[in-house]
């Protein structure tokens, strides 16, 4: 029997890490034919793929016209004040609105209430989105995408990004063309931290018991039946010891050339969410200096894949303390760019043998508790000291909260509570191993390694 032909999308760094390196692709191969399509020119990656015998396109640019981008800014609104009712979303809003003018802010809030005060009026919500897919065909280049993916004889779609704006317009091709729509959300963030999806699929996999509640609650109607809880695939690697380099080709790759000091990771977070944060790289760099902090560690700073390095480096000044390491980022596009197997071992090495890890209530959280090691995530902002409540509001977002309410993450509340959190954590380093435990649990529900499996097994009975 011919085998179903699988429309597979890759926008995004992280789609190559989930679909391509945990095996996840490979799995696919032994039931339907992958027909892979990137949204940016990856020639490295389109190459290897290729010699493995894979079908590999890149999709034509998506254009969108200024009206239709308009009606789904207005969608927008209409997501978060009428269907995602997250009580944490203001948060985020409330702690980047300091960094806008106040005309900005201003602006901007004034355009979102009288939009959302025009959406209560009697059928204006279902104009709204006629008026959407009349834009949809007439002014973006829908007609171009169907005449494109018509050829490719796609039976099924599978997206780990169907929030994202580089494959919304083939998705809704291949949607209205009758295909079977499958999607497995990236991270335990993107239900309630990105915006609309467009698409009704047919099948969704999540990772967590907290993800399958959001989308029933947000997307009604939705068949409880074809949610599932998977796990998370790019977990895999951390519980397979083949992914792990040896300490001295660790060290050797990551600059560090002292193997007898601990190593406190510290992983950034990106500019355009924390412009402030090389403050707490400066106070454990200083703590350091001033013997406050034990046994002269190590700081490996790791930067965030969208972040730039040189930022730290020119807030932070040279210190023979801390050594500087780049994560993959892309040098046109930072989120576009292949990630290696080595890319991979890399991190999983970094997470294991560092002692303790800090960070500003990021995933890094949960991937530094697969491997049981303290977690420290800084709550308090010198810089702007009356705003700190803001800040530790950041980390109280709706997908962090089972973090917080295991205890999975120690908030220093001063540069003194870090100081001392980090002290406690390099004396203690096994203190938090049943916390650790329990954050993986609640955010990734499986931690035995065989997600991959589970998100293939799915797809194949679904296909």
């Amino acid at each position: 029997m011919q085998k179903k032909r699988l429309l597979i999308t890759i926008s995004f760094s992280f789609s190559i890490r989930y679909i391509v390196r945990t095996g996840l692709l490979e799995k696919i191969k032994a039931f339907a034919e992958p027909v892979i399509v990137l949204t940016w020119n990856e020639e490295d990656l389109i190459k290897e793929l290729r010699n493995k015998g894979y079908e590999v396109y890149i999709l034509p640019e998506l254009i969108r016209g200024t009206a239709y981008k308009d009606i789904r800014k207005k969608i927008d609104y209409w997501f978060v004040h009428f269907r995602l009712k997250s009580p944490t979303k203001k948060n985020q809003d409330k702690f980047l609105k300091q960094y806008n003018s106040f005309k900005q802010n201003f602006i901007a809030q004034s355009r979102k209430l009288y939009n959302i005060a025009k959406m209560y009026l009697p059928g204006v919500q279902t104009k709204m989105f006629e008026k959407e897919k009349k834009l949809l065909i007439s002014d973006t280049n829908y007609h171009q995408i169907l005449k494109w993916v018509k050829p490719l004889n796609i039976n099924a779609v599978f997206t780990v990004t169907p929030f994202h704006t580089q494959e919304d317009i083939l998705l809704r091709v291949c949607n209205d063309l009758g295909m079977k729509m499958i999607t497995s959300i990236l991270s335990f963030d993107n239900i309630t931290k990105r915006g609309w999806i467009p698409v009704n699929y047919n099948v969704y996999m999540v990772w967590n018991k907290y993800n399958f509640n959001e989308l029933v609650r947000i997307y009604k109607g939705i068949n409880k039946d074809k949610i599932f809880i998977t796990g998370a695939p790019q977990f895999d690697f951390y519980y397979n010891p083949n992914f792990l380099l040896t300490k001295e080709e660790w060290m050797k790759t990551v600059g560090i050339k002292d193997a007898t000091k601990k190593i406190i990771l510290y992983a950034g977070g990106p500019k355009s969410l924390f412009p402030n944060e090389p403050q707490y790289l400066q106070h454990i760099n200083d703590a350091i200096n001033n013997n406050e902090i034990e046994g002269s560690p190590i700081v490996l700073f790791r930067c965030h894949p969208v972040d730039i390095l040189q930022r730290w480096k020119d807030s932070v000044g040279s210190s023979n303390n801390i050594v500087f390491d780049s994560s993959w980022t892309g040098e046109k596009n930072l989120v576009s760019t292949n990630i290696t197997e080595f890319d991979i071992k890399k991190l999983c090495s970094t997470l294991y043998y560092t002692d303790v890890h800090i960070n500003l209530c990021s995933t890094m959280t949960v991937d530094g508790s697969a491997f049981n090691k303290p977690q420290i995530g800084p709550a308090y902002d010198d810089i702007a000291p009356a705003k700190a409540h803001l800040l530790k509001g950041m980390y109280w977002q709706e997908h962090f909260i089972p973090v917080l309410k295991v205890n999975g993450i120690a908030l220093a509340n001063s540069k003194q509570e870090l100081i001392e959190l980090t002290n406690k954590a390099l004396k203690h380093s096994d203190m938090d191993e049943q916390k650790c435990k329990q954050v993986v649990e609640e955010i990734i529900t499986y931690a035995n390694g065989n997600s991959t499996q589970r998100v293939a097994a799915i797809l194949e009975n679904e296909i």
